[in-house]
């Protein structure tokens, strides 16, 4: 999860409708020794949406580790930043909470080569 709240509201046609900003830590890249990030915006719409809502909003706050399935991602141009950063929306197929690392646990590629 980023920084930014999720947003809770309606569409049109009543159904619940939850917007989050996702974070995905690519880790380092080794040609410039960067960190990469990228951010997505997505959006769910429906009950199952509704439930994950009711039962982890509590849970949302920045920095939550998510596993999350997307489908129909688009490219966007991302807000006024310097350098310009398009942004990803898309919307949720699936999302679920996942325990957060705590400092001696290893990351992805860290446990991948383990």
């Amino acid at each position: 999860m980023s920084k930014q709240r999720p947003i809770v509201g309606a569409e049109p046609g009543g159904a619940f409708r939850l917007d989050l900003v996702l974070v995905d830590n690519m880790g380092r890249n080794p040609h410039n020794g960067r960190d990469e990030k990228e951010a997505y915006r997505v959006r769910w719409i429906g009950p199952e949406a509704q439930a994950f809502w009711a039962a982890h909003k509590a849970d949302l706050t920045p920095g939550t580790p998510l596993h999350a399935e997307l489908e129909r991602l688009r490219v966007y141009p991302g807000p006024q930043t310097f350098p310009p950063l398009p942004e990803l929306r898309g919307y949720v197929v699936r999302l679920q909470p996942l325990p957060r690392r705590t400092s001696g646990t290893p990351t992805t590629t860290e446990a991948a080569t383990a």
